[in-house]
Order: structure tokens, then sequence, then C-alpha cells
């Protein structure tokens, strides 16, 4: 994974025994880990020409009866998300929609202690489900997540960290769902909680950043994405085209330009980005 980060999924492949990428994902051996079969996934999603298929296949591994229910449901909230946004009709995905419910009581039953993978399948499930238009169930397996989530009782930092990590997934989710019922203050109010939790992680302020120029409060979107500028990375470049993108329907061109041209200087792979700078000139 980590070579994956660093931009060299080759050697990441080739670490994991992936020799042959254009084959599709090789095929689990019975005692593989969870988190090395997220990681071959993960990279062979990387390589893969066709990615669609990659998911397919990490969907019909969930029915695989050789691997443990720990390692299907990693795979089940991975790949659902992923294989709802492609595709909203699959069979694939319904019947692994099924499969995954069905084995989170039987991970329960055999190990209490799993209790965070039930609820990181039940936000994909929701996830899922906002896809494919679903907005009430969606809502139904939040609500599960959320009483999973409030029950726990963290013990020292690292713990501390986890449970704000999974906050921040269940405050996310939510604001889909919300939004996917048109419920466009709600989504607001659900990612409103996200940058005190995680004051220094973009992606908390773009998630609300977001919901809130959905929601057409534009001059608090505004500060919202100002916020994000000071934290540096790769986001930025997207909170700078928000920026230009407010500024311009307040009729500010100079700002709206300004922000165009940082976001370009940051990305400059963004055909949006390209196109509303070339309106400037």
């Amino acid at each position: 994974m980590l070579m994956l980060r660093l931009g060299y999924p080759e050697e990441a492949a080739r670490l994991l025994g992936i020799t042959d990428v254009l084959a599709g994902m090789p095929a689990f051996p019975r005692d593989v880990r969870p988190e090395h079969a997220l990681a071959r996934v993960t990279v062979s999603l990387q390589l893969h020409p066709r990615p669609a298929l990659v998911v397919t296949q990490a969907l019909r591994a969930v029915a695989d009866p050789r691997l443990s229910v720990l390692t299907r449901l990693t795979l089940a909230g991975f790949a659902m998300p992923l294989e709802a946004s492609r595709e909203a009709g699959s069979g694939d995905l319904y019947e692994t929609v099924r499969l995954a419910e069905q084995a989170l009581t039987r991970l329960i039953d055999v190990d209490p202690e799993h209790r965070w993978v039930e609820r990181r399948v039940l936000r994909s499930l929701a996830d899922a489900a906002v896809l494919r238009g679903e907005p009430e169930a969606a809502s139904a397996y939040l609500d599960r997540a959320a009483m999973g989530t409030v029950s726990m009782r963290p013990h020292g930092g690292l713990q501390e960290l986890a449970r704000d990590e999974e906050v921040l997934a269940l405050l996310a989710s939510q604001g889909r769902a919300c939004r996917s019922k048109g419920d466009a203050e709600g989504a607001v109010d659900a990612t409103s909680r996200m940058p005190a939790i995680a004051p220094y992680d973009a992606h908390t302020w773009a998630a609300h950043g977001y919901e809130l120029l959905a929601a057409g409060r534009l001059e608090e979107s505004l500060h919202t994405y100002e916020e994000m500028l000071p934290l540096g990375g790769h986001p930025v470049a997207a909170a700078a085209f928000h920026l230009g993108w407010i500024h311009e329907r307040r009729g500010d061109r100079r700002r709206a330009e300004d922000a165009y041209a940082y976001s370009h200087s940051i990305d400059p792979t963004v055909p949006a980005v390209k196109e509303r700078l070339s309106s400037f000139r």
C-alpha cells in the first residue's frame, strides 16, 4: 500500500505476487488475510485495463466459502460502492448485498470483537443504496452503523483516532444519504461536525464545503474552502476551483481567475479548470 501511495503500482503488484496484470485479479488463497485481499484488489484496480472486471471479481469472491467471513466482508465493503456507481442494476451487486447482510450476522456470532467490520460494511451498504436510488434503505443502514459507533468506548490515543475515523466516515455517508433524499440542510448539518473532529484534514472541510455549495449557501461555502488553502496538498486544487466558481457567481472575475489559476498550478490535468481559465482570455 505504501508503494501504491507513492505512485509505484507495478512495484506494489510485485510485492503482492501479482505477476500477470492482464489476467485480472489472482484467485485468493484460502488463508488470505483481509488486509492482504484488500491490497490485491486495490492494486489490481490501478493496473488492470478493465477495472470493472476487478470489481466484479471482488464481488464474486464474497460468495467464496473458502474465505473467512472477515475477508469476505472486507471485500464486500470495498467493492459494493464501486459497483453501485458503475452499474446500479448489476445482479452481482444485489447478490453481494444479500451475502453481506447474511455474513454480518455470522461475523458477530463468530467474534463480537469485529464489530468495526460490521460498521464499515453497513456504511458501504448505505453508500451503495444511495447510488441505487434507495435513500430510505441507506438511512436504515446508517442508523444501525450509528448505534454501533455511539457505543464505542475507546481507551488510549490509537483507539480514539480509530473512533474519530469511524465518526467521520459515518457523517460523510449521512451527508450523501441526506442529499440523495433532497434534504440539503440535513446534509449540511451532518457534515458540519467533521472539521471540528479533524481540523487539519482537508477532506473534512471539502465534504462540508460541497454540501454547503449544494444547499446554495455560497458565502459559508466560500469560507469553508478558504480554510482548506493553508492545509496544502492535492485537495487544495479542488478547493481553489470551487473558490473560483463561487467568486464567478458573485461577479468577482479577478478573484475567480486567480483561484482558477492557483488550482491549475497545483493540478494542471483537470479539463474543467482549463475551460474556466480560457474563458477569461
